[in-house]
């Protein structure tokens, strides 16, 4: 799971923009894999990895197309849906040339703790 997230992508923009993934992004990314081959389907699984790997392209060639979530900490993390699985959202921070890979998650979770603030229900 961990390979292939950059390919496809030009040696051009690869120049212009360094992608960093976060661990915890890979743990989701197998979480996913696992609760939808397990759940639904391999196939639906497979779908699914690949939507993600689509949004990280999105990102990675349009950085602010994210909306700028101000309920999460640290700030200026943003967030992405995942096209076709709209549930799913890709959070990710981008600072100059550097965009960094956070998570990947159901957006109906108390997103706030997931990144270290307070949870919805306090």
């Amino acid at each position: 799971m961990g390979r292939g997230f950059d390919e496809g992508i030009g040696a051009c923009l690869q120049a212009l923009v360094n992608v960093i993934y976060r661990p915890q992004f890979w743990i989701d990314v197998e979480a996913g894999v696992s609760y939808l081959a397990e759940k639904a389907s391999p196939e639906a699984a497979s779908r699914w990895h690949e939507e993600v790997r689509a949004t990280v392209r999105r990102v990675e060639n349009q950085p602010d197309l994210g909306r700028l979530r101000r309920d999460l900490i640290p700030p200026g993390i943003r967030s992405l849906i995942v096209r076709h699985y709209s549930r799913y959202l890709l959070f990710y921070t981008w600072h100059g040339d550097t965009i960094e890979i956070l998570r990947i998650k159901h957006g109906m979770m108390d997103l706030p703790r997931l990144f270290g603030g307070k949870p919805l229900a306090e």
